[in-house]
């Protein structure tokens, strides 16, 4: 028998998921269709290897960067792309391949981009292609930031750190929260759907879609996202949702085992729906990857001339495949506004990094490709905009074969409605300089998090009273439009 502390679980799942009367809330309306993608890299990417310092400048280019990472530096080499009728083909072998090693390919060498002072690593060729096509955004040294600040105020306690720095936990939900200074608060997603709460005219998906693990982004003071399987949703048995619609039907005088009942028929009519939609309204595909498999198929370890299986992770190809589905499912079904959120785990790499970084890269890299081809596709190129989020960055400074906790990353933005190039200002990398709040690289950020999401979220229809309840610290920068979007 469910107790009243099991109702009210169900009830706080389901009760989120309901539509809340329009009538409640003044908010935008929509013509058009939009969806943003935060992938999460959980445990702390290493920015600085996956778009690394090309430029000559004695401060912030590679000959510092160099400095500071003996060990897992990546080679001044510049790679080429094979590139046929604006398709990237690797069918005729990776340009980053050397004696079937990861780790040796990780740190062989970069691609370089024309007029800009970073180059992507030779793992993300993918990513690569779409930065020389000019659809992604590279904005360096991004992390929480209150305020603009100086090494000098952060000593002199004249201004705050984000509190409890370089700890996991800590700032990953400083960074679903949107607000630096906070811990305890609502997900900034959440608070855009809170103030949304009928932008999709009370559709059953909402607006919130965790792929996978959820995190604090979608927490809503009113609102909750919805969260499915990146293998599609779960169908109840049919003979067991027979029995229980015939049990439902049976008089209850209990008001609240009624109430429960309800929910929890409301709970199954949803997931019919959903499950409906995966199986006969999902999109199918003739474009290839790379290799000239299928899209979103996963390529052997032998295209990938890697010398056993399982060394790249690509459960991420798998998420983002979902994530194209979902979206095409919700733009037929006439939403307007959708977040999803897709968790890609494993960039904790205090040892080991050019095996364990590698590996995370090449599969994000394919990922991003084939997902950007699926959504030229169905026509959706301009209208999705995917970008990246972590716990922090990491030490320019090496520890070992690894590198520590630090602050400042580099991140990106990829979409159709990207104004490619770089963006944000490149930091000073001399261990212990201006920008090192430490002796070991953990760079002061120049970009606030607040600034990077400001930017996104502006794009997506948000107007200035809305972006003061989704960042409200934007307003201490002087900044508020980084101009990567269109």
């Amino acid at each position: 028998m469910k107790n009243r502390r099991d109702f009210l679980k169900l009830s706080a799942v389901t009760i989120s998921a309901l539509a809340v009367p329009s009538t409640l809330f003044a908010e935008e309306s929509f013509s058009d269709y939009k969806a943003l993608v935060v992938i999460y890299n959980a445990g702390g990417n290493d920015g600085f290897n996956m778009f690394i310092p090309s430029g000559d400048d004695a401060l912030t280019g590679y000959s510092n960067y160099a400095k500071a990472r003996e060990n897992i530096k990546v080679a001044n080499s510049d790679l080429p792309l094979t590139v046929t009728n604006n398709q990237l083909d690797l069918t005729a072998g990776n340009p980053y391949a050397l004696n079937n090693e990861l780790s040796d390919s990780y740190t062989k060498g970069f691609y370089k981009h024309i007029g800009m002072d970073v180059a992507t690593n030779a793992l993300m060729p993918e990513l690569a292609h779409l930065v020389n096509q000019g659809k992604v955004a590279v904005v360096s040294n991004v992390g929480n930031l209150i305020e603009p600040a100086t090494k000098a105020e952060f000593l002199a306690k004249t201004k705050v750190r984000p509190p409890f720095l370089f700890a996991h936990n800590h700032q990953t939900k400083l960074a679903m929260t949107g607000e630096a200074s906070l811990l305890n608060y609502s997900g900034w997603a959440g608070r855009v759907f809170d103030n949304w709460i009928d932008i999709n005219g009370g559709d059953i998906y909402g607006m919130n879609i965790s792929v996978g693990r959820s995190e604090h982004l979608f927490y809503g003071d009113k609102t909750k996202g919805l969260n499915i399987n990146s293998n599609g949703p779960t169908s109840y048995k049919h003979i067991k949702r027979d029995i229980y619609d015939e049990l439902v039907q049976v008089g209850e005088s209990d008001k609240f085992k009624k109430l429960y009942q309800e929910l929890q028929q409301h709970s199954f009519e949803m997931q019919d729906v959903i499950v409906g939609d995966w199986n006969n309204n999902a999109p199918t595909f003739s474009s290839t990857n790379a290799y000239g498999g299928e899209l979103f198929s996963e390529p052997t370890h032998e295209q990938l001339q890697e010398s056993k299986p399982t060394l790249t992770d690509t459960s991420i190809i798998k998420r983002l495949k979902a994530v194209a589905k979902l979206a095409y499912i919700g733009k037929n079904r006439g939403l307007k506004r959708q977040i999803f959120f897709v968790y890609d785990g494993g960039y904790d790499t205090h040892n080991n990094q050019s095996i364990q970084h590698a590996r995370k890269l090449r599969g994000l890299s394919l990922g991003i490709g084939d997902f950007t081809k699926a959504l030229e596709e169905m026509g959706m190129a301009n209208e999705v905009t995917t970008f990246n989020i972590s716990d922090f960055g990491r030490s320019i400074g090496e520890n070992g074969d690894g590198t520590d906790h630090a602050w400042g990353s580099n991140l990106f933005v990829v979409g159709g409605a990207v104004k490619g190039g770089l963006y944000g200002t490149l930091p000073d990398l001399t261990l212990g300089s201006d920008d090192d709040i430490a002796k070991k690289g953990r760079l002061i950020p120049t970009t606030s998090m607040s600034q990077y999401y400001g930017t996104i979220v502006k794009w997506f229809g948000a107007d200035d009273v809305l972006l003061a309840k989704v960042v409200p610290e934007l307003d201490n920068f002087s900044v508020k439009d980084l101009g990567f979007m269109g």
